[in-house]
């Protein structure tokens, strides 16, 4: 089940053992300040840095694969849930996708570009559903994500796995077809957990939990 979760800094801590609790407004505006004063880009970036760095320590095998998620990760959904006071509504959630505006994350566009550039295969694994497939080709296509092996969504099959379970599983599919998967990327734990992961690299999300 997917689980979407207000989650902004409600508590500050005081002490090892003691908490205060946050009013909500200052709870949004100190996450607010964190994707706008630049923290987050500076996070970001230092994130994607440390991961090239990494990669550029190894030489790919044959048939390499880099697993990035979508939302939080290539493209990013903040303006939108900004615009509803970050919060969460189903419908309002699947009318933005199918939108298809949402921004791309420069940084990690980058590290997309230089895997292409080293002919290292993307997939893009989302737990967006297979009637925002269209929409998601054309968002990830207006940013300039054009070249990619395949973009999976969630079907009737795979619509009520845990989003863990989910990604495993099409990581698995995807090792039996001959990928040596070297990298996933993405900003939840569950994008990542599970086998034929590679390296695992996970990116900052304050605006909700999957698990």
């Amino acid at each position: 089940m997917k689980k979407f979760l207000l989650i902004l800094i409600p508590l500050v801590f005081v002490g090892c053992s003691s908490t205060e609790l946050v009013n909500l407004d200052t709870a949004k505006a100190i996450v607010q300040d964190y994707y706008e004063n630049g923290q987050y880009d500076k996070e970001v970036t230092e994130i994607i840095n440390s991961t090239i760095k990494k990669l550029e320590k190894h030489n790919f095998p044959e048939n390499s694969l880099a697993i990035f998620d979508v939302d939080e990760t290539i493209l990013s959904n903040y303006a939108h849930t900004k615009e509803i006071g970050f919060g969460f509504e189903w419908q309002l959630w699947g009318e933005w996708i199918q939108r298809a505006d949402c921004e791309v994350i420069p940084q990690t566009r980058r590290l997309y570009d230089w895997l292409l550039e080293r002919n290292v295969g993307i997939v893009f694994l989302t737990g967006r559903k297979d009637y925002e497939y269209n929409a998601t080709i054309r968002n990830l296509n207006q940013v300039g994500i054009i070249t990619f092996d395949t973009l999976i969504t969630r079907t009737d099959k795979t619509r009520k796995m845990l989003a863990e379970e989910f990604k495993d599983y099409e990581r698995k599919i995807l090792t039996e077809q001959g990928y040596n998967i070297i990298l996933s990327i993405g900003d939840q734990w569950s994008d990542l957990d599970g086998s034929n992961t590679g390296l695992r690299v996970k990116l900052p999300n304050y605006l909700y939990l999957i698990d």
